[in-house]
C-alpha cells in the first residue's frame, strides 16, 4: 500500500491557500521547508531567534493555527530524517554565482545563509508578505521541488496567475486531472475531523494517486495506464460521495469553530515538470520583462542546460495543482 506523502511550499501553509487546504485533508504526511536557526531547533536556539527577529516571531505566530496538525504527525520539517534545506541552500547559491542565472542575479540575495538573522528575517518576512522577493520565494520553491524530486514525493501547486507560473506551465506535462471537494476554509481542528471521518476514503483515495505518481516518476515519457487512472477515478469518486454524505453534519457541527468553514469542488491536475522548471520559468519571466535584445543574448543554450549541468540531470518533479472550480458550501 502506498501513502500519499506531499510538499507543500510555507507560502501556500502561510496564506492558508487552497494547495495547503487540500494538501492538509488529502495527504497522509505533508512536508515543508520551515525557516529554522541554522544551529538548530532545540528550545535555546529558537528562543534566540526569537529574540534576534522579530520578524521572526510574528511568522511563527501565523503558523498557529496549525499546530494541532504538527502535533499529531500530519505536517512536518522533514522526510525520513531529510529536510529541505540543503535543496534550498544548493539553489540560492546557484543562482548567486553560476552565469546561466545571469539574468536573475540582480534579484538575489548572494548572503542570505551567512548571517542568521539576515536569513531568518528575510524569509520570515518574505512569508509573511506571500512572496514579492524572487530573491526567497526562488530559491525556496526550487529547493523544494529539488527536495521531492530526490524522495519521490509530489508537490503541490497553485494554478498558474503570475507570468512566472503561466511559464512554468508550458513546462509541464499534464498527467490527468479529477475534480473533487475539499476544504478551502477550516480550523485545525475541523481538518482533523474530517480526516478521521473520511479515513476510509482517504486511504483509497491517496493509495491511487501516490501510485500514479510512482510509476509517473519512473518514465515520465509514457502516458499512465488506463487501469492506474481507473483506479484514480474510482477513488475520487468514491470520496467524493463520502464528503457530500458528510456536508450537512459538517456544517451544522461547525457552528462554533474558530474559523468559518467553507469547502469547494476542486480540480487536482497530475504533471511532470523538469525538476528545475521554477527557475526556467522565473529567466522566462524576466526575459519577457526585459525585452527582446536581453532575451536575445540569454539564448545560447542556457535554458537547456539548467537540466543539464545539474545533479538531478534529466530528472522530472511530480506535481498536484489545486485549483478551485466553484463553491460547494459553506456555513
Amino acid at each position: 500500500m502506498f501513502s500519499m506523502n506531499v510538499v507543500l511550499s510555507p507560502y501556500h501553509l502561510t496564506t492558508r491557500e487552497p494547495p495547503a487546504m487540500a494538501a492538509l485533508l488529502l495527504a497522509q504526511h505533508v512536508v515543508t521547508f520551515i525557516p529554522a536557526p541554522l544551529a538548530g531547533t532545540d528550545l535555546d536556539s529558537l528562543g534566540r531567534a526569537v529574540e534576534m527577529s522579530p520578524r521572526y516571531l510574528r511568522f511563527m505566530d501565523s503558523w498557529r493555527w496549525s499546530m494541532p496538525l504538527w502535533e499529531s504527525g500530519v505536517v512536518g520539517a522533514a522526510y525520513r530524517s531529510a529536510d529541505a534545506l540543503s535543496d534550498v541552500q544548493h539553489v540560492c547559491s546557484a543562482l548567486t554565482s553560476d552565469e546561466r542565472f545571469s539574468s536573475l542575479r540582480g534579484l538575489m540575495h548572494g548572503d542570505l545563509f551567512d548571517d542568521e538573522k539576515r536569513y531568518l528575517d528575510a524569509v520570515s518576512h518574505d512569508l509573511l508578505r506571500g512572496g514579492p522577493d524572487p530573491g526567497v520565494s526562488l530559491p525556496v520553491n526550487a529547493g523544494l521541488d529539488r527536495f521531492g524530486c530526490r524522495h519521490g514525493l509530489i508537490v503541490m501547486r497553485s494554478h498558474a496567475t503570475s507570468l512566472a507560473q503561466h511559464a512554468e506551465e508550458k513546462l509541464s506535462k499534464r498527467l490527468f486531472t479529477i475534480a473533487i471537494p475539499s476544504v478551502l476554509q477550516a480550523d485545525a481542528r475541523r481538518i482533523a475531523i474530517y480526516r478521521k471521518e473520511l479515513a476510509d476514503v482517504l486511504s483509497d483515495l491517496r493509495e491511487s494517486l501516490q501510485g500514479a505518481a510512482k510509476d509517473a516518476y519512473r518514465d515520465t515519457e509514457q502516458p499512465l495506464d488506463r487501469e492506474t487512472l481507473a483506479e484514480v477515478d474510482h477513488a475520487a469518486r468514491a470520496y467524493t460521495m463520502e464528503f457530500d454524505a458528510l456536508r450537512a453534519d459538517m456544517a451544522s457541527d461547525a457552528e462554533d469553530d474558530e474559523v468559518r468553514l467553507i469547502d469547494a469542488t476542486i480540480t487536482l491536475s497530475m504533471t511532470a515538470a523538469p525538476v528545475d522548471a521554477v527557475l526556467r520559468s522565473g529567466l522566462s519571466a524576466v526575459r519577457s520583462l526585459t525585452g527582446p535584445a536581453r532575451k536575445a543574448r540569454n539564448e545560447s543554450g542556457a535554458v537547456a542546460a539548467l537540466a543539464r549541468r545539474d545533479a538531478l540531470e534529466g530528472r522530472s518533479v511530480i506535481a498536484l495543482i489545486v485549483k478551485p472550480i466553484g463553491r460547494s458550501g459553506s456555513r
